[in-house]
């Protein structure tokens, strides 16, 4: 994904998109200071110098001087009402101009890193065939990229970023197939490097997938943690796909607030929710000039 195309789209949503031009050495060279509002984990600063450099691109600025960022607190730091978390210093109009943007993106990062780490410190200590919670597709379009990358800072575990990275066949998929083994023929062998994951709703579609033994990489959705702990009993009976000898990787899905611990215990691997992302909480930062140069 092209990151400053995206930011260049949010400053033109504040900023409009008639031309500027600010004469430099008629404004100050100032300094700001970005301070938290809310306690959480940092998360997004590493964006925060590409949306100033694209401020100052935007305002056609004669100043050849770039904004300078000194960052106080690193992404995955926890952080408290009125910590420092950045010194900025640059170029009046671009501090002005770029200010609600930079919040804005830092609030909402921080926002998924934060409950992202609250949702993964729901499981406890880890059982060790347990290997993470993983976030979804399930996020605001335009937005996933800063999504996954605020969970991976809280913790989470990324799974596909889209359909170009990642192949899942859904029950959609089966149903306009018309049965697993279509759907898997539909796909399988398709793109070389990229394995292939199925969603299953029962222990009877588990079944016909491990008889098939192509796919070993399963979701199980929308499964009480009776029925998991079935559904792993037989796939860790089986071992492996048969055809690829590859372990099956099971990833419980469709959890609708369940007890996080007491599902990572009936052994899947992986535990995916879109909770990370779609149910954090707002955080608040702020901008402000403390010096004029």
């Amino acid at each position: 994904m092209d990151i400053r195309a995206r930011v260049r789209e949010w400053l033109l949503d504040d900023l409009g998109h008639a031309p500027f031009q600010i004469e430099a050495r008629s404004e100050p060279v100032s300094e700001a200071e970005i301070r938290a509002k809310s306690e959480g984990i940092l998360a997004g600063g590493p964006f925060l110098g590409v949306i100033f450099e694209e401020t100052q691109r935007l305002l056609a600025l004669d100043s050849p001087a770039p904004v300078d960022i000194r960052r106080e607190k690193e992404d995955g730091d926890a952080i408290h009402p009125g910590d420092l978390l950045a010194v900025v210093r640059g170029h009046a109009q671009i501090l002005l101009k770029a200010e609600r943007t930079a919040l804005n993106i830092l609030s909402y990062v921080s926002e998924i890193a934060t409950h992202t780490a609250r949702t993964v410190s729901r499981v406890g200590e880890f059982p060790e065939t347990f290997r993470g919670v993983l976030d979804t597709r399930k996020g605001r379009p335009g937005l996933m990229y800063f999504e996954k990358y605020g969970a991976r800072v809280g913790g989470g575990v990324n799974h596909r970023l889209g359909m170009f990275d990642g192949d899942m066949i859904k029950d959609n998929d089966i149903k306009v197939a018309g049965s697993i083994g279509a759907a898997v023929d539909a796909q399988w062998g398709k793109r070389y490097m990229v394995d292939a994951q199925i969603e299953v709703q029962s222990l009877g579609e588990l079944d016909e997938v491990m008889a098939d033994g192509r796919v070993h990489m399963i979701l199980l959705d929308n499964m009480d943690t009776e029925t998991l702990r079935a559904a792993v009993g037989r796939a860790r009976e089986r071992g492996a796909a048969s055809r690829t000898g590859k372990r099956y990787i099971l990833e419980a899905s469709g959890i609708k607030g369940g007890d996080l611990a007491e599902i990572a215990r009936t052994g899947v691997d992986y535990i995916s929710t879109s909770a990370m992302v779609r149910s954090a909480p707002p955080l608040d930062f702020n901008m402000k000039i403390t010096r004029v140069l």
